[in-house]
């Protein structure tokens, strides 16, 4: 059964460890709790924020709004096999579930294409809303649909993939904060051995002989153990500032002044530009004042080490924008949402 708490501290639910009071709080157990919540209390779009594993947002001191949260769900618990053959398989997976371990409980089972997305934080249920990526693979690409309450009709919907709205770390639902809360999600993964080697690291495993996604996998965590902090031991929510996109023409010119500069065409034609390398030439990895600063192993990630609040980590953030925007001319955009009192 549901129940309202009240002044529920958010410190240790959110990776970034901003000082944050829920005034308003209600545990989750399952569907059933969330439409129950929504016939007890008084709960709209603009009043209510649902938390996952707090990894991609910037909480303020204090909460005004309702604030929900999926109980934390085992993957082999929570896991429905909805359609499956030699090729594929479609499973059905609860919001609840830690993103890292349902990559883990897949690459297990022989359930390929999640593998390059391993060892990223947060829970299953926002993970669509953030179109999580990494190593050239997006949720996006084995979505095939999800199911979400909405709360303006107060109904619960099934969510194509098409219908999501996904581009790159955005959808319709960051779009749209508030209005819909993701349920379940639906993903169709293969049974064949077809991996995406082209970024990072993995390019080293493309003449790998029987090469198997266990192996993608702890290629993907190593490299990611190497250059990004454990939020437990220093607090951050991952990459900070999205890779800016930008045109052919705008590359070009900036290879002519900056050979160095890395970049990564797209199949649009623009070209995907590393914000960590802007950032690093801007002078701000390793970079702390007393509370916060940027990582000395990878300056995409903004940790606080000293018990910064949002407004510290804001501050920041904008000087680093600034500094980039002087020296190149272009624009970073935060990537993890922020939350207002």
């Amino acid at each position: 059964m549901i129940s309202l708490q009240s002044q529920v501290d958010l410190l240790n639910s959110n990776t970034l460890n901003l000082p944050s009071i829920a005034s308003k709080f209600i545990q989750l157990e399952d569907e059933s709790d969330l439409l129950d919540a929504f016939k007890k209390y008084p709960l709209n779009s603009s009043n209510t924020l649902l938390i996952g594993g707090g990894s991609n947002l910037i909480l303020p001191p204090m909460l005004e709004q309702y604030v929900l949260a999926f109980k934390v769900k085992c993957s082999k618990d929570a896991i429905v096999i909805r359609e499956e053959n030699q090729d594929s398989i479609l499973i059905e997976v609860e919001a609840g579930v830690q993103w890292d371990e349902l990559v883990e409980y897949c690459v297990m089972q022989g359930y390929n294409g999640l593998e390059n997305l391993s060892l990223i934080p947060g829970t299953l249920g926002a993970a669509p809303i953030q179109n999580i990526g990494a190593y050239g693979v997006e949720i996006a690409d084995c979505l095939e649909h999800l199911k979400v309450y909405c709360v303006d009709d107060k109904k619960v919907e099934i969510f194509t993939s098409e219908q999501c709205q996904f581009v790159y770390r955005d959808s319709i639902f960051k779009r749209h904060p508030g209005k819909f809360i993701i349920i379940s999600v639906c993903l169709r993964l293969s049974r064949m051995a077809g991996f995406k080697l082209e970024y990072g690291e993995l390019k080293s495993l493309k003449n790998e002989v029987n090469l198997t996604a266990a192996l993608v996998r702890k290629t993907v965590i190593a490299a990611r153990q190497a250059k990004l902090p454990d939020p437990k031991l220093l607090p951050n929510a991952g990459s900070f500032f999205k890779n800016p996109i930008v045109s052919p023409q705008q590359e070009a010119t900036l290879k002519e002044t900056y050979p160095s500069i890395v970049s990564y065409p797209l199949a649009s034609g623009e070209f995907k530009l590393a914000a960590a390398w802007l950032i690093d030439q801007a002078g701000w990895k390793g970079f702390r004042n007393e509370y916060v600063g940027v990582h000395d192993k990878q300056a995409l990630v903004i940790v606080n080490h000293n018990g910064g609040k949002q407004s510290d980590i804001l501050s920041l953030a904008e000087k680093i924008k600034d500094s980039v925007s002087r020296k190149f001319k272009i624009d970073l955009e935060i990537e993890p949402i922020l939350i207002s009192s």
